[in-house]
Order: structure tokens, then sequence, then C-alpha cells
């Protein structure tokens, strides 16, 4: 069917919050649906996140980027793709391969790793095996999108090297690797433009570059200029803005500020998805198995849990007589899954405490602390300590709740809830045995972990996580996961420390490309749990390691070894290849990269001779002035590592590449200063690494607000602004009865009112903050009251 401009107009804008435009019945409406970890299929006029069709809820993408294992997550991924084709889904908003540039993102649950090339490999998989299954996917957030705070108002500003080789890296991978059908575009700015109309961004380098000729969606309500969004490469905006973008569309194209063809070509590649992924083409309908996707999601939480300590007490001997105390809340009010568009309604899940009693009679349990709140309860823990005093063990479950982490929330700090950790000194003084069952979305630091027998963090492992959890104590399954994130020390130590969620919208990515383990191992930071630590109820040798070559000159080259398991218990170990750059270079570079990876599961006594292979990708940086990769010729090493810390074995390699002599040391010299931690580069050195101007849109005077500006923001100047913010949040307290103020819903919807940008706040309101009130509200804060008087009266 050939598109009208009519229909065009209408395709380029969603319809409600999860469909297309059918153009009047010419072409089938796309439905979307929120999915990293699960289906959350909500209906159109349900506005409560918790409120969507029943799912299955696998472990969240920061659980299974620990599995090391690109064919368990395309597992997973075929699961949610035929849930999602039962229920008629089109597209399949996932996965999430934003980077973690500092542990206390409150969203980092929804992404796999602080390694770009981690995450590359295992978004991959998932893009793949969905699509394999006839479901659109829409690779997110698109980019720089790393914090939760001013999320929809934040500059990041990134230099360029740091960008390609870190911010990007993954999604071009899986850009080029697994063609996926969508990309969302993210709500930030990214050095200085929105993503949604951010040419450089989506056009230049997403579609000329890497060669994307799928659909670009905006993140829901992270568009607030169409026709700019349109000219930048952006093809749809969800969800529906009420009419009022398309209205700017049809202004903008009467006054020629955007061409027919732009619109035309948007509209062209919707229809073309639509005619690929949209129901009424679908050749079949199959339904899915509830228990079996139930099962697969036990084996992905056991396949990732990572074992971090373990002084021999663990596994757990079943029907042995030992007096067990289950304390913490966590194992009857299990915490498997995070909050926010992605919150999973699951079918009924069996608790750790419940299957626990299956295995063992003397088992009692005490709450002892309340995961609401992070008071100390007397009574409650009083229990648990007499509990704990006539137990021959504890078994302690703990970690963050859902107050600490969530979307649309940063966390403050690197510590677990007070309550617990008060809690767990009380039980170490009347009994030192004492084994911690750690959940959470994101590295915190475990209180008393030097003194815990047996530390197993099981992250948020999805809806089986009782039955995983309980499974790896007793040692029917052997804990394999390796952590995809280092676990620092203190919050002092990361290395965004000064500039991540300062409440400034000018976010400055100081510390480059030194992050995660790139910075703690080269500038030689002391950590908890380094990145790829994990511990098993065996152990393994490396051996008889062998390069293909000697010179490598950028064809594929494969790296074997041998890796033996010298335990008695049958295992899986992920050896990583690291590739060691060369040392003298006077350009800035991390130590060592994550270059490969493979698991590989051994019986007792089993050896196993395995392979991996590199690539020119392997040994490149990116070079802004060329704007390419490049390989620079040196002696690098090629390092077997059980993690970024511990190299079993390594080999020199020679490398012909190209001759670079690039030389940053006069340029930037505080990041070769030994003296000078990351966290205290100054903005001065920044700029000149940067290359630009930076932003200062925390400087907002009258007569230059927008519709851009949040309601925080429009609040320092206007009384209409402050009025509106106030019955906002009475509101939202009436739409969430009984819920306090520090809810996971609660919070992400207020956070979104306040910090949103007020475009997308009054289109998402349902009619509650009327278009013309949001620019009267704009036009009081640049000091025309009048003018806002006559916008509210007459529009």
């Amino acid at each position: 069917m050939k598109l009208e401009l009519k229909d065009a107009i209408r395709l380029v804008t969603g319809r409600g919050m999860w469909h297309t435009d059918s153009c009047g019945g010419k072409l089938p409406s796309l439905h979307l649906s929120d999915g990293p970890h699960g289906l959350r299929k909500q209906e159109e006029k349900v506005r409560q996140n918790n409120n969507s069709k029943a799912a299955t809820c696998f472990p969240t993408a920061s659980a299974v980027a620990c599995s090391f294992d690109p064919a368990l997550v395309a597992e997973m991924a075929q699961a949610i793709a035929r849930e999602a084709w039962n229920e008629d889904i089109s597209v399949l908003l996932g996965p999430g391969v934003n980077h973690k540039r500092s542990p206390l993102c409150g969203r980092n649950f929804e992404y796999f790793s602080e390694d770009p090339f981690l995450s590359g490999a295992l978004g991959e998989a998932y893009v793949k095996a969905v699509q394999k299954e006839g479901i659109a996917v829409s690779l997110k957030h698109f980019a720089g999108n790393n914090q939760e705070t001013h999320r929809q108002t934040a500059n990041s500003q990134i230099d360029e090297r740091a960008l390609r080789e870190i911010y990007l890296l993954a999604f071009e991978h899986i850009v080029k690797k697994a063609k996926p059908a969508t990309v969302m575009a993210s709500y930030n700015r990214l050095n200085g433009k929105y993503a949604c109309e951010n040419r450089r961004l989506l056009t230049e380098i997403l579609r000329e570059e890497w060669g994307f000729d799928g659909v670009i969606i905006s993140d829901w309500g992270a568009c607030a200029d169409l026709p700019g969004s349109l000219w930048a490469g952006m093809d749809l905006e969800m969800p529906d803005s009420r009419g009022h973008h398309r209205k700017k569309l049809v202004r903008a194209l009467k006054k020629r500020e955007i061409s027919q063809e732009m619109i035309l070509q948007a509209a062209g590649r919707i229809q073309k998805l639509a005619e690929r992924y949209a129901v009424p083409y679908r050749k079949k309908k199959e339904k899915w198995d509830i228990s079996g996707h139930h099962d697969l999601a036990r084996k992905i939480a056991c396949q990732s849990a990572v074992l971090l300590k373990n002084d021999g007490v663990l596994p757990l001997k079943k029907g042995e007589k030992l007096k067990i105390a289950v304390i913490g809340e966590l194992a009857e009010k299990m915490r498997f899954q995070g909050g926010g568009s992605s919150h999973i309604n699951t079918m009924p899940v069996r608790s750790a405490a419940e299957i626990l009693k299956e295995y063992n009679e003397n088992i009692s349990y005490a709450a002892g602390y309340d995961s609401r709140t992070e008071k100390e309860l007397p009574e409650l823990e009083k229990e648990a300590e007499e509990l704990a005093k006539d137990s021959d063990l504890v078994l302690f479950f703990g970690g963050l709740t859902d107050r600490t982490e969530g979307e649309g929330y940063d966390r403050k700090t690197l510590e677990m809830p007070e309550n617990q950790k008060k809690l767990l000194e009380k039980l170490y003084r009347v009994n030192k045995n004492i084994v911690f069952v750690s959940f959470g979305g994101a590295p915190y630091r475990i209180a008393c972990a030097d003194r815990m027998r047996a530390i197993l963090h099981m992250y948020l492992a999805g809806e089986a996580a009782g039955e995983a959890c309980v499974q790896l104590l007793y040692g029917e399954e052997n804990p394999c996961g390796k952590l995809a994130e280092t676990f620092p020390l203190s919050v002092d130590d990361t290395p965004c420390r000064n500039t991540f969620a300062t409440g400034s919208d000018d976010v400055e990515y100081r510390e480059s490309i030194f992050t995660g383990y790139r910075y703690y191992d080269c500038y030689r930071i002391p950590v908890c749990y380094p990145f790829g630590f994990g511990l098993s109820y065996t152990a393994f040798a490396y051996s008889d390691l062998k390069l293909e070559k000697d010179l490598f000159t950028g064809e594929e080259m494969k790296v074997s070894f041998t890796i033996t398991n010298t335990g008695n218990r049958k295992g899986a170990e992920t050896a990583q290849i690291y590739v060691k750059n060369p040392t003298g270079c006077h350009y800035l570079r991390a130590e060592k990269e994550l270059k490969g990876f493979i698991k590989t599961e051994l019986l007792p006594g089993e050896s196993k001779q395995v392979s991996v292979s590199l690539d020119e990708g392997s040994f490149s940086v990116y070079d802004e002035k060329m704007q390419k990769f490049l390989m620079p010729s040196g002696e690098y090493q090629i390092l077997v590592a059980a993690s970024s810390q511990d190299v079993r074995l390594s080999a020199s390699l020679a490398v012909k590449g190209v001759s670079y002599e690039r030389d940053d040391r006069e340029l930037v010299f505080e990041y070769f200063d030994p003296a000078v931690r990351i966290q205290e580069i100054s903005h001065k050195q920044f700029l000149r690494l940067y290359g630009r101007e930076t932003s200062h849109f925390d400087r907002a005077e009258p007569g230059s607000y927008t519709m851009y500006h949040s309601l925080r923001q429009l609040s320092e100047r206007s009384g209409m602004s402050r009025g509106f913010l106030k019955l906002a949040e009475k509101a939202v307290g009436i739409l969430f009865p009984g819920k306090p103020a520090d809810d996971p819903e609660v919070m992400m919807m207020l956070e979104g009112i306040r910090d949103g940008t007020i475009d997308c706040v009054s289109c998402q309101s349902g009619g509650v903050l009327p278009y013309r009130l949001a620019e009267a509200i704009v036009l009081s804060a640049n000091g025309k009251k009048g003018r806002a008087v006559c916008k509210l009266l007459f529009g």
C-alpha cells in the first residue's frame, strides 16, 4: 500500500500508550510491550505499572549477565517471545544494554554489565532469539542514559573516545550482528542534543555508519519536538501526544521546516515494520508452556547466582539434623525483580522460607526486620536474636529492597539498609555461624562480609528465586555465576563519584574510558569483589595456553587452552580472555580489556581444551580525529583469567597494525598524574579532553524556559508551576491509596512529574495537565504573566 501524506502524519505518532496507528484500517496496528526479562502487557486504560497480564518473570539482566552464557540468554529471550506471541504483541521493548557507569544507578538491574563487550554478546543473543520467533525487539536506551536522576533533562557529556569505546560499543555490535528491528532513543541529551533530536547519533552514526535500516522509536514521552526529531532520523513518537505534536508537525510542514519526503520516509519504515511483525500477518499462534518457562527461570537463576565467599559451610546436606534459623523478611517476601516499567505480574511465587522446610524439619523463621522501612523494630529483632542463639546455623536473607533502588530514582549510598546492618551485628554476637543470602539489582556493601561464613549473591533472580536459592544452598546445583560488574569497597572509590547524579543537568563524564574494572585495575584501587569473580563448590585449573599466531595482523585468531575440574563435583567455569595493552603508550588506554569468554561444564577430574577467537576489534582504539577505529602496533599480552584480577595464563603477542604515535600527556596531564585521582579530574582538564564547550542547562533565566524544562525547574520562576506541582503530588496520593511516599511506584511517578519535561508530563497526564496550561506555565516562568493568562483562558 502506498501511503498518502495524511496517513503518514498519523503513522509517525502512536495511538494511545501501546499501539501504532492503523490509518483508518489501511494498515495493521503494532502492539508494543515492555519486556526485558518478562512480558509486561498492559491494557491502554491501566495506569499502574503492576497491573499487567500475568507472565513469567525471569532473572533480571543484572543477574543473567553473571551466567556469561549467550545460549542461556537466548533460551530466556525465546521464551519471552513466545509469551509475547501468545498475547498478540508485535514489538518487545528490550533488551537494555546501557553501560553501568555507576553502581548507584537505580535502573542498573535492567542492564547487563559494566563491560560493553559482554553486554554486546548477551544483547546479540537476546535480539536474535526474539526476532527468530517473529517478534520485533527495541534495543534501548540509545544512548548515554546512565542515571535516573533528571533523566529527561540531563545532558550526558561524553568525550568521543569514551562514547565509541564504552557507551556505544554494545549498541554497535548488536546493530551490526543481530539487526534489531527497532532502536529506542533515550530521554536524555547527549553532548548537547536530546537523543530523539540528535541527527549525529540517529542518522550519521546509527543509520549511515552502522547500516541500521529499521525503525527508531522514542522512549515514552522522550519526544518533545516531533518535526525536529523526524529531521534527526527518529521515525515513531510514543506514546500518543493527544494530538499536540501532530498539530506541530502539520504547522512545520506548512512553514517548510520539514519536508514531505522526511515524513513519508519515516512512515514507510513503520509500514514495513507492521507488514512484517503485525498480528494479522502471522501464520500461527502458539501456547506457551507455563511450567516449562518457570523451570527455565529456575535454571537461569541457578546458572547466574554468584558464590562470593565459602569457608566450606556450603553446601548444606539435605536431611541433616542441623537446627537452622532462617532470618530476614526477604526469605519470606522475596525480592526477585525490580520496579518500574519492567515490573512483571507473575504467577504465584514460592518463598525460600517455605521451601527450606522441605529440606530440614528443624528450620525456624523470623523476619528480623521490615523491608518497607530502615527503622529498627525491637520486637522483630529480639525474636530473631532468640532464634539465632538457639540454632546451629543462621541463614540470613538480606540486601537491597525496592525502596532503595528502582526506575526513576538513583541510590544515594552503597550501604545496605541500616536495620539489616544493625540486626546482623546483633545476630553475630549470639551466633558466629552465619550464611548470608544476598539479593539486589546492583552492587552494595555487604555488612559484616568478613565475618560471614559464606555469601551467596542471587541478584534479582526471577519468580523461581526461592527454588533456585535452596537448590544452590543444598548443592543440588553448583554455583557458577561470575560478576558482570565490580563490587567496590566504597562509593568514594567509584570513578564518577563527583559527577554522577549530583542534581545538575550538566553531567560531565570526566572519568572517560576509565570506568568499571578498567578504572579499578588500572589505578590499583582495592575492591570488595572484582569483575568476573565467582566461586564454586569445586575447583578448576588452567593450562596449555596456545596462540594460533605469533604475529597478529588483523585476521581472526584462536586462543586455546585447557580447563580441568580438579574437585569432586560437576561444575562449570567461565574463563575470561583479556587483552593487556602495550605499556609505555602516551595516550589514554586501559591496562586490559575483556575481549572473549567461554563457559565450560566439567565432570570431576575432566579436562577440556577450549578456544576463543580474537579479531582486529580486540586490539583497536577509536581515534576521534580520523573518526574510526585503529589497531595500534605493539607487544600485547593475552591473559586467560578466572576474574579481572585472577590471571591464570598469559602469553605475549606481537600485533602489526598502524604506527600510532599519539601523545596526550601535555593535553590532559592530570589523567597521567598518579597523584590525581580520576574523581578529582578538573573541569578544565575534561574540557580539553571533551574538545568542545560544555553545557549550561542549569542556568535557565527568564525568557529561556521552554517545554523542555521540568516542573521542578519552572517552579523556580513560576507560581503556577509550584501550585500545579503541589496539586499533582496530592493526586499521586489519591491514585495510590494507602501507599507511602517511599513506595517504588509512588516514587517513580513523583520523580516523573517533578523532573520530566513539562511537555511529557502534559502529554501523558490524561488531560490532568492540559497542554495550554503547560504552555501558560512556561510563559509565566519567562515573566510573561499576561500572555500566560491569555493562553490559559483562550488557548
